[in-house]
């Protein structure tokens, strides 16, 4: 290669580079999803929630105030929040575009839902007899201005609201009236009060000053605030550049003297200012707007058609753009971003486009030349985005925009309206309403309807529910018409795109009937004001719906279009629209027939919608498990899958589709593990006589009891099964221990020591299953007593051989070595206080008395006995003196919160120090400083140092406890997560997931090796810490959700802990820093059968009071 040659492909390289980058640095759309212009709706995802209003209605043929007199070309609106109101003006000519007479009307709402009828703000203006433009021959005579808005409404510093317009002059038809050779810019002030100040001119085009114009300057005013406040305007190089295409070509006021229309700005966090201007233009400006990067070019990835687009912050402090992505003015759509400069999504604000009316100049199809409230000019009190648009430049509409911006719909419907007083409550339905086609929430026969009313022969009214993407949908509702010889009533069932597959019509003719492809057929016919319930079961599959009506089978039809989902539910007072279509002429030359007039109104009532998903009862509301699918394909495939019980690996995805909270974050061994933990816990759901049980081994062990079953770590995976949704595997699996044996226990129950009464009382808080949990009373309470009478010492402790706690050879203790360890009296204080609350909750307050005492004993004693001043640490008790070893089993109390006082919390510091408990690979059962570290076991179970998750497990479940119990200042999240990250890193071997018996503490290895026995080891929890260590989900006996996750705020930026089975209930915790993983809004929040209860802006400790 030659130097010219390596010269050029280096100069390419760097503009390649710099064009990259450029595009970085401004606007642009990475997003996939893209706009359909051959449907109205552009086949985009609605957001959740908007509501579109129509607030100004043309009608030339009966011309009064509330339609402005008639004229039917209005276009162009403004929108600004002030005085507890909002306003919006828009131009308004008579018949056509650029065809005077022309004004500007003014309409204001106090909730952004009625309007006032529209006044005249700027009224129309006379053109000076002769005057003429540079190059065009026409003569001014009898010639009125043609107004003209690309800036709307200015707050000044001293809160005064200033209207702006414009008056251009357009010689004829054809002439454009912003050629910079116009009149000038006027402003008047809308005070407090509703009345208007004085008309001034505040910049002239050349050849006007205030001697040959009709209204004053605006430095004539002797109010000096509202003077300071046009200055204040004139000074503004952002306002300035919103008046380029209007004014001189040559101002000096105007930044960048290019003719880029329609401009729009909003601030980046770094003080750049982000410009946008009609075909989707963009720039940055570093100085506030008085210079701009150039080159002004097309933000990449953006489509936009020759219409305005607006950008805005938004109140959660994400990014907005609502604009027509394609290249006609329809749909509306609206993109996201958490920066403001890369866009990721677009979806569906308002796909509806009516019939053009009235045919006129210029006059474009679709809603269209968008605008909100600009920065500086009002912020609603409900927070949300509003923005304004004209709908076939005939029409003004508003649309209410929920913030947080809402994309996915987490719940199924289950949607009543007697608690709702006002529409705008209705934040889960989208609403189409035009004035002559309502809908309105309104009260009948003792119950709030959601009500559509249409007497509009050219539009419709229309309210769609947004759903879970479902295959096998049931949907139910009531219905009522108050007519059945007009108007129609039609209820569709739409994918994502908006493709309906079915539909079900109240005719005009008293029928309801369904559409059966190219064919309907009626199923009953109905009355007037009676009230009925209809349901519908759906079946993608299938491809069929069945319908019944006040639970009587009525019909069953095939789709008419298939569809791999059902999305929405669609109610609409008319037929779909076709028209117009991308080759529709672009003017309209007509009018419509009868377009003043109205037909006889039609009123349809809904109520009482309710959806779900037949395939499951606890559908989660963000993820979906066919995302999470891949791991479990991963792990059938790593194994030979040499022993099979209950639940093959071939049915693992589908029983834990069934049965699991699903769990994403974006550190992926941690989601690895968590879903590799339910999959091994599967492995040893045994099917047996006496129903399911759990096994501790897969391969049978001699020592076992009937079933293979080991009660060694039955505590264990009672805390770890909580979770599951279906609760016949806990419940026969306690059976079984306790009554599996010809109805009395299991022989070999009581060989190893137990927790099950706290932990089936921990489950309780899961569940809130009372009435398994007090059938269980006798048996554990006979437990309870069976360990006192052969367990306790004369000191009032209990005993136990290392090897009955299931931790063999460790420096403590010895395989038949009677000591009062911190285990067995951790367990028996834990399993007090867990019968206590029992007998309490049957109403025996004797018993509940008994055990509280009980329990207090034992408090006291560890508390005295147990606890080394000298090593500040609970140990095991041998005989009089203390064993002068630190080991992980000091750390139980805790989880049982035990100790009553903060002298104990130094024992915590022990898990930071490396000759502690601090290992490479996780934390020691035993002190490595100790001299018998390691080396006091044999028999290759030794419990003298190494890890076992089974201890580990129990520390962390401590520790969880003592940081959210206790006020401390020990531990950190910092310390928390990293102890779970280890966890998580120490289950792997041979480079995949793995849990064993127990590992090396420095290298990692585990120390069975490849030993059969010692594969899938079910010993230990995990997910149990996820869920209510890591996540935070801390369970209470009330109907208060309390969530404190153990995470440090920088360390995630988003997760999500879905489907869990609580309470009845499904709940979601999720945490989106940006707000674009889940677009559900920035920050932590809770979600209860899909609907939010709590949230914080902040990774934090959230309570949500009685929301169960």
């Amino acid at each position: 290669m030659n130097k010219s040659i390596r010269r050029f492909s280096l100069c390419s390289l760097l503009i390649c580079l710099s064009t990259m980058l450029n595009a970085q640095e401004r606007v642009h759309y990475t997003g996939n999803e893209l706009s359909n212009p051959a449907y109205h709706d552009g086949q985009l995802s609605p957001v959740i929630g908007v509501h579109n209003i129509q607030i100004m209605r043309a009608n030339r043929e009966y011309p009064n105030a509330s339609n402005g007199n008639g004229w039917t070309y209005n276009h162009q609106p403004m929108m600004a929040y002030r005085n507890r109101q909002f306003y919006v003006h828009y131009i308004s000519d008579v018949k056509h575009e650029h065809v005077p007479p022309s004004q500007t009307m003014l309409v204001t709402s106090k909730n952004g839902y009625s309007w006032t009828n529209p006044v005249v703000l700027f009224p129309a203006y006379n053109v000076p007899e002769g005057y003429t433009k540079p190059n065009n021959p026409h003569v001014a005579k009898n010639l009125q201005a043609v107004m003209h808005q690309r800036v709307g409404f200015y707050v000044s510093k001293s809160n005064r609201l200033i209207a702006m317009g414009y008056y251009g002059v357009a010689l004829d038809e054809k002439d454009d009236p912003n050629d910079g050779n116009g009149i000038g810019r006027v402003v008047r002030e809308i005070r407090k009060d509703g009345s208007f100040g004085p008309i001034y001119f505040i910049r002239y085009n050349h050849g006007f000053n205030e001697k040959n114009t009709d209204f004053p300057f605006y430095k004539s005013s002797k109010d000096k605030e509202f003077v300071k406040a046009c200055d204040e305007i004139l000074n503004n190089p952002l306002y300035m550049m919103q008046c380029v295409e209007e004014a001189d070509r040559d101002d000096p006021l105007i930044p960048l003297k290019k003719e880029y229309k329609a401009f729009c700005y909003y601030h980046l966090p770094n003080g750049n200012v982000v410009g946008l201007w009609k075909h989707a233009l963009t720039s940055i400006s570093k100085d506030g707007g008085w210079t701009w990067e150039k080159p002004v070019e097309r933000a990449k990835g953006f489509v936009n058609s020759n219409a305005k687009i607006w950008g805005q912050r938004l109140t959660d402090g994400m990014y907005a753009t609502v604009y027509n992505p394609s290249e006609y003015r329809w749909p509306l759509g609206i993109s996201l971003s958490t920066d403001g400069l890369e866009y990721t999504t677009l979806n569906l604000v308002q796909g509806e486009v009516p019939p053009m009316r009235y045919g006129g100049n210029y006059k474009s199809y679709g809603p269209q030349y968008t605008r909100g409230i600009q920065e500086g000019n009002g912020i609603p009190p409900d927070s949300n985005l509003w923005v304004t648009y004209s709908m076939n430049k005939e029409d003004i509409w508003v649309s209410r925009i929920p913030v947080p911006v809402r994309l996915n719909q987490p719940a199924h419907a289950n949607d009543h309206f007697n608690t709702k007083k006002k529409l705008s409550e209705l934040t889960e339905w989208n609403i189409y309403s035009p004035l002559w086609a309502p809908v309105l929430l309104e009260e009948k026969n003792d119950n709030i309807w959601l009500t559509l009313k249409d007497k509009d022969p050219f539009d419709y009214a229309k309210i769609e529910r947004k759903i879970p993407k479902t295959t096998e949908l049931n949907v139910s509702f009531k219905c009522m018409a108050e007519q059945s010889s007009h108007g129609t009533l039609q209820i569709e069932f739409l994918d994502e795109n908006g493709i309906a597959c079915s539909r079900l019509e109240f005719t005009p003719e008293g029928f309801i009937r369904i559409k059966k492809g190219a064919r309907f057929s009626n199923l009953m016919s109905y009355n007037v004001d009676e009230i009925y319930e209809i349901k519908a079961d759906l079946s993608v599959s299938d491809r069929n719906i069945t319908v019944y009506v006040d639970d009587k089978k009525i019909g069953q039809s095939m789709f008419f279009a298939p569809v791999h989902s059902i999305e929405r539910i669609v109610f609409r007072t008319g037929n779909v629209r076709e028209f117009p279509t991308p080759e529709t002429p672009a003017d309209q030359d007509y009018d419509l027939p009868n377009a003043g007039e109205q037909e006889k109104e039609a009123v349809f009532r809904i109520r009482d919608l309710k959806t779900s998903d037949s395939k499951t009862n606890h559908p989660s509301a963000i993820l979906k498990y066919e995302n999470f699918r891949h791991y479990v394909d991963y792990f059938n495939r790593m194994e030979d899958e040499n022993i099979v019980q209950a639940i093959p690996n071939s049915k693992a995805n589908e029983w834990m589709e069934k049965n699991i909270p699903l769990f994403e974050c974006p550190q992926d061994n941690f989601e690895e593990m968590y879903y590799y933990r339910w999959w091994t816990l599967r492995k040893h759901i045994k099917k047996t006589p006496v129903g399911y049980v759990m096994t501790e081994f897969l391969v049978d062990r001699s020592y076992a009891d009937k079933y293979n079953m080991i009660s060694c770590a039955l505590g264990h995976h009672i805390y770890e099964s909580r979770w599951l949704h279906d609760p016949r595997y806990l419940d026969q699996y306690v059976h079984a221990w306790y009554r599996g044996n010809e109805g009395k226990p299991m022989e070999k129950l009581r060989k190893f020591s137990s927790w099950t009464a706290d932990a089936l009382y921990h489950r309780f808080l899961v569940n809130n299953d009372k009435k398994f949990l007090i059938d269980m009373l006798p048996d554990l309470d006979w437990e309870y007593c069976s360990r006192e009478s052969d367990h306790r010492l004369e000191s009032g402790l209990f005993w136990q051989e290392d090897v009955r706690d299931g931790m063999e050879e460790s420096i403590s203790g010895g395989r038949r070595k009677k000591y009062a360890r911190p285990t067995i009296n951790s367990y028996m204080y834990g399993n007090a206080r867990a019968l206590s609350k029992i007998y309490t909750m049957i109403g025996d307050n004797l018993s509940a008395e008994k055990y509280r005492l009980k329990s207090d004993t034992i408090q006291h004693l560890v508390e005295q006995k147990l606890w080394n001043e000298d090593h500040q640490f609970f140990e095991t008790l041998q005989g009089d003196s203390l064993a002068n070893v630190r080991e992980a089993i000091g750390y139980l109390p805790w989880y049982f919160n035990l100790p009553s006082s903060v002298k104990f919390d130094v024992a915590w510091k022990q898990v930071m120090d490396e000759e502690g408990f601090l290992a490479p690979y996780g934390l020691t059962t035993a002190e490595r400083r100790h001299p018998l570290f390691r080396k006091a076991g044999c028999c290759n179970c030794e419990w003298d140092g190494a890890i076992w998750p089974f201890a580990t497990a129990q520390t962390m479940t401590a520790m969880a406890n003592f940081m959210n119990n206790h006020s401390q200042n020990i531990l950190t999240d910092s310390v928390y997560f990293k102890l779970m990250e280890l966890y998580v890193e120490c289950q792997y071997h041979r480079g995949r997931p793995y849990i064993g018996e127990y590992l090396d503490e420095i290298h990692g290895y585990w120390l069975k090796g490849d030993q059969e026995r010692s594969r899938y080891y079910n010993h230990s929890t995990f997910n149990d810490l996820i869920i209510t260590g890591l996540i935070g989900l801390r369970p209470r006996e009330d109907n208060t959700i309390e969530v404190n996750p153990l995470l440090p705020n920088d360390k995630w930026d988003w997760f999500c802990l879905d489907n869990i089975l609580y309470h009845g209930k499904i709940l979601t915790i999720l945490w989106d820093k940006n707000g674009d993983r889940y677009h559900q809004g920035k920050g932590f929040k809770i979600l209860v059968n899909g609907i939010e209860v709590g949230k914080s802006d902040k990774l934090e400790k959230i309570i949500c009071k009685d929301v169960l």
